[in-house]
């Protein structure tokens, strides 16, 4: 978890209302500039923001990813009720969207019919139920709210969509794309130092992302979770195929592999030759693997990020074997086990206007 310090009175946000004499959607976007600077300095809990918007319309929070599809019940600013499907985008080819999100969440509309609905992640994409244009960075809050694109469904009506963000590096003449991590971003931009931060989402496609005054500002992806998966399921360095340990010696020798002349692909085959020449055993070769691809993340990664201490979104096991690596490679890190897609959820949607009746 991230230290805070206490929070400041309640008043001072009473205060910032009271000064303001505008309509909602821009008192909202001006509420949160200026909160925001008192969470920098003053470092308020998590949620607080939330309370002085008086969420009373119930909200449907929709995380559908690539393999997965979960969702939130927000009623009276509380997350009352969470429900979970496999049936993400890669498994939705061909299928109707909606009859899928219905069927998974149709019964909460029945019971809150004044029920808004909010997605992020892959469903925005070209292959989901409706591209979400991105924002280009540098992206906050403002400029994801501002991006957001409406579908219609036969059970819950308007949905909004969530854009993801994109990057354009001159330097490399490169495009990076991320989608649903901005979301998880937005629910910590107001802990973040705001001259300068860096945050590491673990996962199939690793995000490091560097923020600034509230902005994401850049960031670099990794496909070190999918290598893994590939590499280790049919290849000559596939071993038994079971599970990681970062606790284990094999892991430490992949991080330390990683740093060695001949690069990834040489370093890969490594992985054979060290159970050739009797060091690594077919059961701990994953964790070697594991330890090749993460160590190359961090050395590539703290190049363009380097910003400590890492915040490390997540405890699943690519967030576990990733704060073990950083510990390895003396990089100062620390674990937020908050539930920031809830969070960045949460600020996304007080920015955007209820649709008149």
């Amino acid at each position: 978890m991230i230290r805070r310090r206490c929070p400041a009175s309640i008043s001072q946000g009473r205060d910032l209302i009271a000064d303001l004499s505008c309509d909602r959607g821009t008192l909202a976007c001006l509420l949160i500039e200026k909160w925001c600077h008192l969470r920098a300095s003053q470092r308020l809990p998590p949620g607080t923001i939330h309370s002085f918007f008086s969420m009373t319309t119930p909200l449907l929070f929709i995380d559908w990813g690539s393999t997965n599809l979960r969702a939130k019940l927000i009623v009276d600013s509380r997350l009352v009720a969470t429900r979970e499907s496999p049936d993400g985008i890669r498994s939705c080819r061909g299928r109707d969207f909606d009859e899928i999100l219905s069927t998974l969440c149709g019964d909460w509309k029945t019971t809150h019919p004044a029920l808004r609905v909010f997605m992020s992640g892959m469903v925005g994409s070209r292959e989901g139920w409706l591209e979400a244009p991105y924002a280009t960075t540098p992206a906050g809050v403002r400029d994801l709210a501002a991006k957001v694109v409406t579908v219609t469904s036969r059970t819950f009506g308007e949905i909004n969509l969530i854009p993801g963000v994109r990057l354009e590096a001159p330097d490399t003449s490169t495009t990076d794309v991320m989608r649903g991590e901005e979301t998880q971003v937005a629910g910590l931009l107001t802990d973040l130092p705001h001259d300068g931060a860096t945050i590491c989402l673990p996962g199939t496609h690793s995000k490091w992302v560097y923020c600034r005054d509230g902005r994401i500002e850049s960031f670099r992806t990794f496909l070190t979770g999918e290598a893994f998966a590939l590499l280790t399921r049919d290849s000559l360095i596939a071993g038994s195929g079971g599970p990681p340990d970062p606790a284990s010696p094999a892991f430490a020798r992949g991080l330390e592999l990683s740093g060695k002349d001949g690069g990834l692909l040489h370093h890969l085959f490594l992985g054979r030759t060290e159970m050739l020449a009797g060091r690594v055993d077919a059961d701990n070769l994953p964790s070697l693997i594991s330890g090749i691809l993460i160590g190359h993340e961090i050395r590539e990664a703290v190049k363009v990020c380097p910003y400590p201490p890492v915040y490390l979104i997540g405890d699943s096991p690519a967030a576990q074997a990733t704060a073990t690596a950083l510990e390895w490679f003396d990089v100062e890190s620390a674990t937020v086990r908050d539930d920031v897609h809830l969070q960045g959820m949460m600020v996304i949607a007080s920015l955007i206007r209820t649709p008149s009746r």
